[in-house]
Formats: structure tokens, C-alpha cells, sequence
């Protein structure tokens, strides 16, 4: 999840400014019941989301949930600094607490994108993808442009196995910030999914061109270049992404397939084997290990292992005997 943007650097001074004519910032409206706030309070909550910022870039996420608690207790009826304290919520995993903040702040403001988005985010993560399908619907009905309104949409539509809506909405994102790199990956793994493994390749080559050091591009490079025939450069982009995403067996699986590829069977062996160090019950990987035992194994060993699997075989296959 990127965290740089989650905090507009003058949105909140504008809103509070222009709140001030009675007007509208950021889907934000001022209700004519509620105080008017003053330049000094602008100017203070301004410097409060500027330090939230701050602690979130530093990995400080407990600085950055004390300062917006402290901004929502001085101002409760303020849906910006719901909103917010929701957000560092949601990045902690407090999807309870990020849930509350973010259904206050559409109390305080039903039309309130950002609030929408978070809402739509938790509900997501806790498996109800229609209900985040709806909430993001919403969100682009009232501000069609939002770039992370569409990503947040495509993604519950690629969970729900949506996949040409999800397309339609992560080219969308790209169409607002071409820079999206979550948006171009999910593009690339849907375009592997397809048999399209040089469209992913390229698009994958850009991301990395911006983020070299990105974990999942990389994997999914290597998936791209062993579906091409690149067996070398495969296995140079699975071992980076592994550096990268040392705990993760899916990699190690894809590493092990570009391995036995790249006609490595003892290091295949050993890739398929940490995959199924880390996930025991990864069948793939358990039939990729018998696979390339058997075939490592001396001729003789290799044709008498293969007439005990085939002898077992016809032993659970025979009828039971009749009784007596």
C-alpha cells in the first residue's frame, strides 16, 4: 500500500480556509451548526497532519496515531481528521478502529470520498468484497476522476475474479496517474494469467524502471521470462525477488520451475524443497520435489521406484475381495 499521499499536504489548511465562505474542499462540507474555524486552528491542524506524515515516512506509527487522536479529541465534528485517523488505523491493521473512524467521518460528510475509499478498504480485508464494491462505485460516482478510487474498485473486482472489469478500472487509474505501479502490476498479473506474458513483460519492465527494488514486479518478471522461453534472466529475476521477499514459497516454486527450465535439477531440488519448508502443504511444490527426485535418482532406482508407485496404484485401484 503506498502511505506518501494518504495526507494531502494543504488540503486540510485549504478546507478550513474556504470553510470559512462556506464552501467545499475535498468532499468536505462545513455544516452551518458548527463553529467556524479560526486561522490558528487551521494552522495547527495543518502542522498536525504535516507531523502525522512525518512519523507514517519514518515508520513511527504510534507518534503518527498520537498526534491525529489528539487532533480528533479538539475537533470530533471534523470529518478530515476521522478520515485520517482511519487511515493510519487501517495501515496498523486495526480494521475495528479504522472502520468506526471512517464510518464517523461519513456522518459528519455521506459524500465524502476519501472516507468512502477507507470504508470500502476494511471491508475488503474482512472478506466482503460486494459490499467494497458498492462503496467504490459510490466513491467514482461522485468524483469520477479519483485514480484511487478506480485501483480500490479493480482490485475487489480482480478478488472477485472480475477480471475484464478490473482491467477496465486499473487502465482507468493509469489514465489519472500514469505512475500507478500497484495499478501496472495488477495489469501485468492479470495479462500472465491471459497467456499474454510479453504484454506483461514490458509493462513489468517499466515498473521496475521506477522501482528497482520492487519485490512482486520482479517475481512476476521472472513468471513472464520463464513463460517466454528466457530461462537465464528468470532465474535472475526470482532470485532478486526472493533477496527481496525471502519468506514467501510461491517464489521459490517459480524459481525451482525456472531451475529444472534452465536444466539445474539439483538447484531446482533444492528451490522446490524451501518452498515446501515454508508452506508444508503446498501440493505444487510437493509433486515438483518427487519429480525432480525421481529424476535425479540413478536409472535403476528411477525404473524400480516407478514400478512400486505403479504397483501401489493398481493396489488401490483393484476391487476388494469378495466375502467368504
Amino acid at each position: 500500500m503506498r502511505r506518501r499521499g494518504l495526507f494531502a499536504e494543504w488540503g486540510l489548511l485549504l478546507w478550513l480556509l474556504s470553510a470559512q465562505a462556506g464552501c467545499t474542499w475535498l468532499g468536505v462540507r462545513l455544516r452551518p451548526d458548527r463553529p467556524t474555524p479560526t486561522l490558528e486552528e487551521a494552522a495547527q491542524a495543518q502542522q498536525v497532519i504535516e507531523q502525522a506524515q512525518t512519523a507514517i515516512d519514518h515508520g513511527d506509527m504510534p507518534s503518527a496515531l498520537a498526534a491525529l487522536q489528539a487532533q480528533v479529541a479538539r475537533t470530533p465534528v471534523s470529518a478530515v481528521a476521522q478520515q485520517r485517523l482511519g487511515t493510519v488505523y487501517l495501515l496498523e491493521g486495526r480494521l475495528g478502529d479504522a472502520k468506526a473512524c471512517f464510518s464517523r467521518a461519513l456522518k459528519l460528510d455521506p459524500d465524502y470520498v476519501d472516507a468512502l475509499i477507507g470504508l470500502g478498504r476494511v471491508e475488503t480485508q474482512e472478506g466482503d468484497a460486494e459490499a467494497a464494491r458498492r462503496r467504490f462505485e459510490t466513491a467514482i460516482e461522485i468524483d469520477p476522476h479519483r485514480s484511487q478510487a478506480h485501483f480500490a474498485l479493480g482490485s475487489v473486482l480482480q478478488i472477485m475474479g472480475r477480471t475484464d472489469g478490473a482491467l477496465a478500472e486499473f487502465f482507468r487509474t493509469l489514465e489519472g496517474e500514469p505512475n500507478h505501479l500497484e495499478a501496472s502490476r495488477c495489469i501485468a498479473a492479470i495479462q500472465l494469467t491471459r497467456n499474454q506474458p510479453e504484454q506483461a513483460l514490458s509493462r513489468l519492465n517499466q515498473v521496475l524502471e521506477l522501482a528497482a527494488d520492487d519485490a512482486e514486479a520482479r517475481f512476476l518478471r521472472g513468471r513472464a521470462q520463464l513463460a517466454i522461453g528466457h530461462t537465464a534472466q528468470a532465474v535472475a529475476d526470482l532470485n532478486g525477488a526472493i533477496r527481496r521477499s525471502p519468506g514467501r514459497a510461491d517464489i521459490h516454486y517459480h524459481l525451482a520451475l525456472a531451475l529444472e527450465a534452465d536444466h539445474k535439477p539439483a538447484l531446482a531440488l533444492k528451490a522446490a524443497q524451501e518452498a515446501l519448508r515454508i508452506a508444508p502443504e503446498f501440493t505444487l511444490a510437493q509433486s515438483l520435489c518427487n519429480r525432480l527426485a525421481l529424476a535425479m535418482a540413478p536409472i535403476g532406482s528411477r525404473r524400480s521406484a516407478t514400478a512400486k508407485s505403479a504397483a501401489a496404484s493398481a493396489g488401490r485401484d483393484a476391487p476388494a475381495d469378495p466375502p467368504r
